[in-house]
């Protein structure tokens, strides 16, 4: 809700705020760079930014405060024809008017025009002296020196040491700096001479880049004079050696000798002698490096400039050089006389890890082989055969057995080393004993024993009457004869083979007893089953051991006589029956009677 003040409060309100304004208003204030204005010279007003806006500079007339119409800027230069007061005004951003304060341009007068004397001394002189030049000083002045027309970089000072021929002026300063609103007064001109005109001048000589390089003979002016300096090998004719010099930078002078009492006249040159050598080395002192190698070339040090080259193309400006290329390396150095140096080629190389490999050596079965030669990849590596030295592969030689084959490379780098290695295996063929044929009666079974080791397998032929033909110990139940084969093989594929014969017989039975007494009754001595051998052998033998009957071949019956047909006595007789002759382990023992 608005309230409506009453008339005093008002009043006091307003005479509040117009207090606050003017104790706020900004304050402006002018300076100059100066006391005065001397004739011919100037002087800046000028006030500090303090954010005021549409400046006007005032000069006041006897009319007033006349504006200036081209003054609107914060800053004015006055010359020696605007003299009087002036001020400034402007606005701040409320639109309120500012004055600043009143500053009085008065004139000055020019300081008294100095003038120039020496200590006793006077123009000319010999080279190589100096005149001091002095002025008298005056209170609220200071003096500055003009040698050729330019100011000398020295504090002000009443004297000045002059040193060489020219002209010399002395400058009064109104209390302030040369620039000083033209305040400023110079002295007439002292010209300062050399007795002789003539200076001593040695002609400049390029740097030597060799010690060998040859003699020169330097040029002076005037004739007449000495050279003196390392390297001089005659003074009159100034012949100078590099080779006598030695290498660095040389002072050489030259002296002429003056006439009257002036000293000689003397100039001096430097002779730069410079032999650089360019070179690169590496960071590991080698030129071969693995891929992903550190590598870095350095070039002498201390050098103006480098420029490396690979393969004759730019390469790099630094003493050193990062590297990851193979190729030919070179460096150009220019030192600091100029003199240049190319070192010769360096050829870098990097290499890839290698992978050696070698060819594939057969493991056999038995050592009847031709040896095989050795070969790996990359060449230059050194084969071993359990430990020793190899070129070929003798299996002969070696025999049966697990044999290491190494190859190995030895290079001058990590990646150039390696091996390669493989197992060969020279395995004797199994071999099989199945032992001596087997004799089996008829209707029996017999185990056939071929084991070796369990890591054979085993195959029988023929399959017939065997409870399993891949077993290393089958049984056997032939119905007849057979001959068994047994092949072995190793997990090398080594086969070896045996064979066995299973002799299947027939029971002999052999009587105990018979009566050879004529009456046809049991008369001989019958061996019915004999007579299924084919090549039976008999040997009848009495009590004494005495052979009474032998028979090979088809059985005959023994009819009780003995080798003269005579009728043997009764009793008991002993007989050894084979029917396989070839088999003597197969026989038959016993003892039978004859009874009459």
């Amino acid at each position: 809700m608005l309230k409506i003040l009453p008339h005093k409060n008002s009043l006091f309100i307003a005479l509040f705020l117009l207090v606050f304004c003017l104790n706020h208003t900004k304050a402006l204030t002018i300076a100059k760079n100066g006391a005065g204005i001397c004739p011919g010279g100037s002087i800046i007003l000028s006030a500090d930014d303090i954010g005021l806006l549409d400046y006007q500079w005032e000069t006041l007339k006897n009319s007033g405060w006349t504006p200036l119409s081209s003054a609107k800027l914060s800053s004015i230069t006055l010359s020696f024809n605007d003299l009087g007061k002036y001020r400034l005004t402007a606005k701040d951003n409320l639109g309120n008017l500012i004055i600043s304060n009143t500053l009085d341009i008065v004139a000055l007068s020019s300081p008294p025009v100095p003038t120039i004397s020496t200590n006793g001394k006077s123009s000319p002189i010999c080279q190589g002296d100096s005149l001091i030049l002095t002025t008298t000083a005056q209170a609220n002045y200071s003096y500055y020196w003009v040698y050729n027309n330019t100011e000398q970089v020295i504090p002000s000072s009443t004297k000045f040491v002059a040193k060489k021929a020219g002209r010399y002026e002395v400058l009064a300063v109104y209390n302030q700096t040369v620039s000083s609103n033209g305040c400023v007064s110079k002295s007439t001109t002292y010209k300062l001479d050399y007795s002789s005109a003539t200076l001593a001048k040695i002609d400049s000589v390029p740097p030597f880049c060799k010690l060998s390089s040859p003699n020169i003979t330097l040029v002076a002016t005037p004739t007449g004079g000495k050279f003196k300096g390392k390297g001089i090998t005659d003074a009159t004719l100034g012949t100078f050696s590099p080779t006598v010099a030695g290498l660095g930078k040389h002072k050489i002078s030259y002296e002429v000798a003056q006439s009257g009492s002036c000293p000689s006249i003397v100039d001096e040159i430097y002779i730069a002698i410079s032999n650089p050598q360019a070179s690169i080395t590496t960071n590991t002192g080698k030129v071969q490096f693995c891929e992903g190698d550190d590598a870095v070339l350095s070039a002498p040090v201390g050098m103006k400039k480098y420029e490396w080259l690979l393969n004759s193309s730019p390469k790099g400006n630094q003493e050193k050089l990062s590297i990851t290329t193979s190729g030919d390396y070179q460096v150009k150095i220019t030192d600091f006389e100029t003199c240049q140096s190319l070192s010769a080629p360096i050829r870098i190389e990097f290499y890839k890890a290698v992978v050696p490999k070698t060819d594939i050596i057969p493991s056999v079965c038995g050592t009847e082989y031709p040896p095989v030669a050795l070969k790996g990849t990359p060449a230059g590596g050194v084969f071993t055969i359990n430990g020793t030295p190899a070129t070929t592969f003798d299996y002969t030689k070696l025999g049966f057995g697990k044999h290491k084959v190494l190859y190995t490379l030895s290079g001058a780098l990590p990646c150039l080393k390696g091996t390669d290695e493989q197992e060969v295996v020279i395995q004797d063929k199994p071999k099989p004993n199945l032992g001596s044929d087997i004799l089996l009666s008829k209707g029996n079974s017999v185990v056939l024993k071929g084991f070796i080791d369990a890591d054979m397998t085993y195959s029988w032929l023929p399959t017939t009457n065997l409870d399993n033909a891949n077993i290393a110990n089958p049984t056997a139940s032939p119905t007849t004869t057979t001959l068994y084969t047994l092949t072995v093989k190793s997990k090398q594929n080594c086969e070896g083979k045996a064979t066995i014969s299973v002799v299947i017989y027939e029971p002999v039975l052999i009587p105990t007893v018979f009566t050879p007494n004529g009456d046809l009754v049991n008369d001989k001595w019958e061996i019915e089953s004999l007579q299924i051998y084919n090549n039976p052998e008999v040997h009848i033998f009495n009590r004494w051991g005495s052979t009474v009957f032998y028979s090979k071949g088809k059985y005959v019956a023994f009819d009780g006589t003995d080798s003269n047909n005579k009728p043997l006595p009764e009793g008991a007789y002993f007989y050894k029956i084979t029917p396989i002759p070839e088999r003597p382990d197969f026989q038959y023992k016993g003892m039978f009677t004859i009874l009459r």
